[in-house]
């Protein structure tokens, strides 16, 4: 009896160990579910911030786009100081009243960084001779992108500062940086800085997260990665148009005082090409005073009158069964088999990334005086009708004529390059009616089919060049950047 009293009270301890061992597990469990907890609260709003972060980036990339394009459909007109820039008179945006563009230089910008734009630009030099965006007393570019936007929660204000670039041919590099004086940089070389400051997870003017980039742009020609027509004339098919043909040289094309008017093709080697015979038709080559026939150019570059090239004025010519080829007549044994490639850069094949750069267009009927740029016209028809002005001497056209026939009706003016080319149809021609004028160069890459009446082409210089110079506004390769030191 005395033994079972003895070990009663061990029989009732029996399963201490096993509540211990059960109430640390449980104690243990208790502790790694609040650890998952608030490891899982803290990445859920690590997410979140990303999240936030990256659709505010997203908002501030869709700024930059809208930028590019509202800057692209401008580009005529973004560091043109001319009033009257083109024929409806739109000013360029450097004008004087115009107010697009203002100074860096004249914002007070001694505090070393702040939300101004001009801040943006992290080198003083250049932040110096830098103008900002403003129209209508505010910096930001208003381009509508908020309403793409519109119940997103995000937001996004665009901003830009334009950079005129000093280019020198002679200097490596050849970019030497920013200039507000006209007499070092020109309209037509130009860079442009889009800032954009996107937000997301906004409510009642409050935004959880917020996003700085910036992206530079700069213009660049379609003639960018080739050769600019320096002629008046270049064509590689049949030469002269069964009218009658006048070409105003190039004074200079073939070195000072040496006066290039027509680049033929000359060259045997050429496959399916055949040699340009230029003791055909009935055309004409004369000096710029001696078309006018005035020894001043008239201000908008048209012809007052009636104007032509007389044989005894003539340099060359072919007149009844007299054909006298002068020195400006190049027959060139090795010209380009492939213009395009020479032209553009571009080979022939690759014609897509050319026409890309270009607005397409498929009848040509949208051409007219305030059109400037670059346009390829596609088809079966660029038709331009009778007495049509395309472009103008400032802000001029480069078409691309692609189609299958271009067909001018007479009393067409154009001031640009007009190249005539065969990459989507292998038998596109030119034909023409009446008297048309070209101010500047004609590039012809197919074959001149029936042109009846006069086919004037007037070499330009400045038309020549700005065209040369014209075809939009593209990304400088790691521009891109979402850190600004100064700019907050």
């Amino acid at each position: 009896m005395q033994a079972t009293a003895q070990w009663q009270p061990i029989r009732h301890q029996r399963g201490v160990l096993t509540v211990f061992t059960g109430v640390f597990i449980l104690v243990m469990l208790t502790l790694m579910m609040m650890f998952a907890v608030r490891a899982g609260v803290a990445e859920q709003r690590t997410s979140s911030n990303e999240v936030r972060q990256k659709l505010a980036l997203h908002a501030a990339e869709t700024g930059i786009q809208h930028a590019k394009e509202y800057f692209i459909a401008n580009s005529a007109l973004i560091a043109s100081d001319l009033i009257d820039k083109l024929p409806d008179g739109t000013d360029g945006w450097l004008a004087a009243g115009a107010t697009r563009w203002l100074p860096c230089a004249d914002v007070d910008l001694s505090a070393g960084h702040g939300s101004h734009p001009c801040f943006a630009e992290p080198d003083l030099d250049r932040r110096a001779e830098t103008y900002y965006y403003s129209r209508n007393g505010s910096t930001e570019v208003s381009l509508g992108t908020d309403t793409v936007l519109s119940g997103t929660g995000q937001e996004v204000t665009v901003y830009a500062l334009l950079c005129k670039l000093m280019v020198s041919d002679f200097a490596s590099p050849p970019v030497q940086g920013c200039s507000r004086d006209p007499n070092i940089a020109d309209e037509y070389h130009y860079m442009i800085t889009i800032l954009a400051r996107g937000r997301a997870d906004c409510s009642d003017g409050t935004c959880g997260a917020e996003a700085l980039v910036a992206e530079p742009l700069a213009n660049y020609g379609v003639l960018s990665g080739g050769n600019g027509p320096g002629v008046p004339l270049t064509t590689r098919t049949s030469w002269a148009p069964s009218g009658t043909a006048e070409i105003i040289p190039n004074p200079n094309g073939g070195g000072v005082g040496v006066p290039v008017s027509v680049w033929l093709n000359n060259n045997p080697n050429c496959p399916n090409q055949a040699v340009v015979d230029p003791s055909s038709g009935s055309w004409s080559t004369c000096e710029l005073h001696e078309w006018y026939e005035t020894e001043q150019v008239p201000e908008n570059l048209e012809c007052p009158g009636s104007c032509s090239c007389s044989v005894s004025e003539s340099i060359s010519y072919t007149h009844g069964n007299s054909d006298v080829i002068g020195i400006d007549m190049d027959l060139d044994t090795e010209f380009p088999c492939d213009l395009f490639t020479f032209y553009f850069g571009i080979p022939k094949t690759h014609y897509e990334a050319i026409k890309s750069q270009a607005q397409i267009i498929d009848d040509c009927s949208e051409l007219g005086p305030n059109s400037y740029g670059v346009y390829w016209a596609t088809g079966p028809l660029c038709h331009i009708g009778s007495n049509t002005v395309i472009g103008s001497q400032h802000a001029p056209v480069m078409l691309i004529s692609a189609a299958s026939t271009i067909r001018f009706n007479g009393g067409t003016k154009m001031f640009g390059t007009l190249y005539v080319t065969d990459v989507e149809d292998a038998a596109a021609s030119i034909e023409g009616t009446g008297n048309n004028t070209f101010y500047g160069a004609v590039i012809v890459d197919a074959a001149i089919d029936k042109f009846s009446g006069t086919f004037q082409v007037v070499y330009v210089e400045t038309v020549a060049r700005i065209t040369a110079g014209t075809g939009g506004i593209g990304t400088l390769a790691g521009g891109w950047t979402d850190f600004h030191r100064d700019w907050e």
